[in-house]
C-alpha cells in the first residue's frame, strides 16, 4: 500500500482536476486501495486521512457519472460502500447510512452479490448506532441472506463475510436489549468461525476475537458467569497474539474484555484472579491511544469501578479508597461534558467513598460525600426517574444511617422518611423484593426515630417491618427474611420499652399500659432471648416507676392481673 500511496501525487495531475482524463479510473482505484487496505500485516493510515481519500474517490466517481464514462456507476457504488465503512469507523453514522443507501441505489450499477450484502451490513450498523434497531434488524437479516446466497469459494476480503454479518446481527440484538437472543446468535457465529478452513480463520482472527469478547459480555449480563469466563479467557489469549500496532482497534476491545472478565471471575468467587484482571484492565485503559475512546476516560471509569469493587471483596481497603478517590476526580471531569451518562456514576462512587470514610471513622466526610451523591441522583431523577429513583432511595437510606451515626437525628429522620416514601411508591411493581426493601427502609427510619426520642414512631416502624417480613416468610422461603425479622423484633422490644418508660415519666399510665401490652404480645411471637429479657426488665421498671398506678392502668387496659412472669421457663 505504501507504493500505491506514493503514486497518488503522480496520478492526480495525470488524471486532471476532476479525474476527467484517462488516468481518472486508475486514481480512483489507488484511492480506494489506500483507504481500505487489504493486507493483514499493513498498518492502516490514520482514519481521518483514509476518510479523505474515500471522499476524493467518491467525488471522482460522481464526476465520471456526469460524463457517462463506462463503468462509472459500478465504481461509484463500490466507492460509496467503502466510504460508508470508513464513516462508521469515524462515528459519522448518519453520513454512513446515507452513503450505504446511495450505494444500493446508484442508477445502472451492477453490484456483485457480495457488495450488496456488504452494503446492507454497513447500513444495518449505521441504523443501529442511530438507535433505529428495528430497521437495523431487518437490514442485517437481508445482509445475512445475501451472504448465504453466494457461491462456495466466492470471497472479497474488503467486503465482509457471512461471519461478519452474523456478528453484526448479534450486536444489533444486544443494542436492542434482546441479550438472550444476541447470545444465541453469537454462539452460532463462534461455531461458524471454528468450522472455517485455517487460512480463513487466520484472516478473520480479529473478528473471531471480537465475537468471543462480545459473547463474554452478553453472558455476563445473563448471569452465566462460568461460560463468560470460558469465552473471555479464549478471547484474552487470542487478543494477546494480535499486535496493537497492526490492530489499534483491538486495544479498546481488550480493555473492555478485561473488565467483563474481572466481573465474571469475581462472581465465580475467584477473587485473586478477579483483582489481578481488574488491575490489568485499569493499566490497559490508562495506556489507550488518544482518540481510541469516546468520551476520553469513560472506559477507565468502568475499569476503576470494577477494581474498587474487587479490592473491597479482598479487604484491601486502603487501595480501594485510593481508587475511589481517583474515580471521583475522573467522573467529575467526565460529567462536565456528559452529565446524563456520568453524574449517576459519580453519585454511586461518592456513596462508595462515603462507606470508606465511615469505616475509617470520618463521619463528617462520609455525610458530605453522601449528600453530594443524593443531590446528583436528584438531578438524574429529574432527567429520567425510571432507572434512578431506586438509587436515590438507597442513597437517602445510607444518608439517614450516616447522619444518625453522627448524632444528627433530625436529618436522619428526614432522609429516612423520604427514602421510605420513594420505596413504598416503587414497591408495588417489584413484588416480594419490593416489600422486603420496604421492611429494610422501615428499620432504618425506626432507628433514626428511636435516637430522636420518638419511641412510638420508632415502634410503629418496627411493627410494620415485622408484619411485612412475617407475610413474606409465610408466602415463600423464610430463609432470606429470618435475620431481618429478628432485627426488627429486637429493635421493637427496645422501642416499646423506651415508650413505656417515657409515658410513665410523663404520668400517662394508660399509654404506658398499651406499650407494655404490645411488648408482652411480642414475646409470644418472638423466640429471642433479648426480646424476653427486655420485656422482663421493662415490666420491672414500670412497677418501680408507676407503682400501683401502673398496675391499675394495666388492669384497666388488659382486664388481666399484673403479670408475675412474662413467659414460661423451659
Amino acid at each position: 500500500m505504501g507504493a500505491v500511496r506514493m503514486l497518488l501525487p503522480v496520478l492526480r495531475p495525470v488524471s486532471g482536476r476532476d479525474g476527467h482524463r484517462a488516468g481518472g479510473r486508475l486514481l480512483v482505484a489507488a484511492l480506494l486501495r489506500c483507504s481500505s487496505p487489504h493486507w493483514v500485516f499493513v498498518r492502516p493510515q490514520p482514519l481521518e486521512r483514509r476518510v479523505g481519500w474515500g471522499a476524493e474517490a467518491v467525488a471522482l466517481c460522481r464526476a465520471a457519472m456526469l460524463r457517462e464514462r463506462p463503468g462509472a456507476p459500478d465504481l461509484l457504488a463500490r466507492s460509496l460502500v467503502l466510504q460508508a465503512q470508513l464513516l462508521l469507523h469515524a462515528g459519522r453514522y448518519e453520513e454512513a447510512r446515507v452513503a450505504a443507501e446511495e450505494s444500493l441505489n446508484v442508477p445502472d450499477a451492477h453490484a456483485s452479490s457480495v457488495q450488496t450484502a456488504y452494503c446492507h451490513l454497513m447500513r444495518a450498523l449505521a441504523l443501529a448506532w442511530l438507535d433505529r434497531s428495528d430497521e437495523a434488524l431487518v437490514t442485517v437479516r437481508r445482509s445475512i441472506a445475501a451472504y448465504r446466497s453466494l457461491t462456495p469459494g466466492h470471497a472479497d476480503r474488503s467486503l465482509g463475510s457471512p461471519a461478519a454479518a452474523l456478528r453484526a446481527h448479534a450486536w444489533v440484538l444486544d443494542r436492542a436489549g434482546r441479550t438472550a437472543e444476541s447470545v444465541e446468535v453469537y454462539l452460532q457465529c463462534v461455531e461458524l468461525l471454528r468450522e472455517l478452513p485455517l487460512r480463513q480463520q487466520f484472516r478473520l482472527a480479529v473478528l473471531h476475537t471480537r465475537v468471543l469478547a462480545e459473547l463474554a459480555g452478553g453472558l455476563r449480563v445473563l448471569g452465566r458467569f462460568a461460560e463468560a469466563v470460558e469465552a473471555g479467557s479464549d478471547a484474552r489469549e487470542r487478543v494477546s497474539s494480535l499486535a496493537p500496532r497492526l490492530y489499534p482497534e483491538t486495544q479498546v476491545m481488550r480493555a473492555q474484555l478485561l473488565i467483563d472478565l474481572a466481573w465474571c471471575l469475581g462472581a465465580t468467587e475467584d477473587r485473586p484472579r478477579a483483582r489481578a484482571t481488574a488491575e490489568e484492565a485499569v493499566s490497559r485503559c490508562r495506556n489507550l491511544p488518544v482518540g481510541a475512546e469516546v468520551p476520553d476516560g469513560a472506559l477507565l471509569a468502568l475499569a476503576l469501578d470494577c477494581l474498587a469493587h474487587h479490592l473491597d471483596l479482598v479487604d484491601a481497603h486502603t487501595e480501594e479508597r485510593a481508587v475511589l478517590q481517583e474515580l471521583v476526580v475522573l467522573c467529575e471531569r467526565l460529567a462536565v461534558a456528559g452529565p446524563d451518562a456520568h453524574e449517576p456514576r459519580l453519585a454511586v462512587t461518592l456513596d462508595a467513598l462515603a462507606r470508606c470514610h465511615t469505616r475509617d471513622g470520618e463521619g463528617a466526610e462520609a455525610v458530605t460525600a453522601t449528600e453530594r451523591s443524593v443531590e446528583l441522583y436528584r438531578r438524574a431523577v429529574g432527567r429520567d426517574s425510571g432507572p434512578y429513583e431506586p438509587e436515590l432511595a438507597r442513597t437517602l437510606a445510607n444518608l439517614s444511617v450516616r447522619l444518625r451515626l453522627r448524632g444528627e437525628f433530625g436529618g436522619a429522620v428526614a432522609a429516612g422518611d423520604e427514602a421510605l416514601a420513594i420505596t413504598r411508591r416503587l414497591a408495588g411493581a417489584e413484588g416480594a423484593d419490593g416489600r422486603s426493601l420496604v421492611a429494610d427502609r422501615l428499620r432504618i427510619l425506626g432507628r433514626a426515630r428511636y435516637r430522636a426520642e420518638d419511641d412510638e414512631g420508632a415502634a410503629a416502624c418496627f411493627e410494620e417491618a415485622e408484619t411485612l417480613l412475617r407475610d413474606l416468610m409465610k408466602a415463600g422461603d423464610p430463609g432470606p427474611y429470618a435475620a431481618g425479622l429478628a432485627a426488627a423484633q429486637s429493635a421493637l422490644a427496645r422501642a416499646l420499652g423506651a415508650a413505656a418508660d417515657g409515658h410513665l415519666d410523663a404520668g400517662r399510665t394508660d399509654d404506658a399500659a398499651v406499650a407494655l401490652r404490645r411488648l408482652k404480645e411480642l414475646t409470644a411471637r418472638a423466640p429471642l432471648t433479648d426480646v424476653h429479657a427486655a420485656c422482663v426488665a421493662t415490666f420491672a421498671r414500670a412497677r418501680d416507676r408507676g407503682g400501683e398506678g401502673a398496675v391499675r392502668a394495666w388492669q384497666r387496659t388488659t382486664g388481666e392481673p399484673w403479670p408475675t412472669f412474662v413467659y414460661r421457663l423451659g
